[in-house]
């Protein structure tokens, strides 16, 4: 559908349309080769090649990737990730710790700020409604959903 969007934009420019990366159909047809697989699970993938997924607390399913490729007699482990969630969420696990790692690559929008206790911030979110609604101001609350 995005595809579809772009060609009408190239279109009206007189640009020459581009087909689409995959159909529909085709991205249907590769859930056929997907596997479910369960955090802190050592999947082998070559006899050389190892992974680990963990759970990285930021949204259900997201996950910390430990991977270990071993060549001759070296093996190095690199760990990949994105965002990572804080301790104490009520509906999140905590983010597993990694031990070590001789690469890392991760995603740090927000590296370096501190985060605020989940107390905080239901204190401040609570000061800022009650401010809000005795000045009689309207009170948005934006919410994040993922489907």
């Amino acid at each position: 559908m995005e595809n579809e969007w772009k060609n009408k934009k190239r279109k009206r420019k007189g640009e020459k349309e581009k087909e689409p990366l995959y159909t529909a159909q085709e991205a249907i047809r590769s859930l056929e080769i997907f596997e479910p697989v369960q955090y802190d699970e050592i999947i082998e993938i070559t006899p050389e090649i190892h992974v680990r997924y963990n759970d990285a607390g930021h949204m259900l399913g997201s996950s910390i990737i430990e991977l270990w490729v071993k060549e001759g007699d070296k093996e190095t482990k690199t760990v990949f990730t994105g965002d990572l969630g804080n301790n104490d969420i009520p509906l999140l696990d905590s983010p597993t710790m990694i031990e070590d790692t001789d690469y890392l690559v991760m995603e740090s929008t927000y590296g370096s700020r501190l985060h605020l206790k989940n107390n905080e911030k239901a204190e401040m979110f609570l000061d800022i409604v009650s401010e809000t609604l005795e000045k009689e101001g309207t009170v948005v609350i934006p919410s994040f959903a993922v489907r």
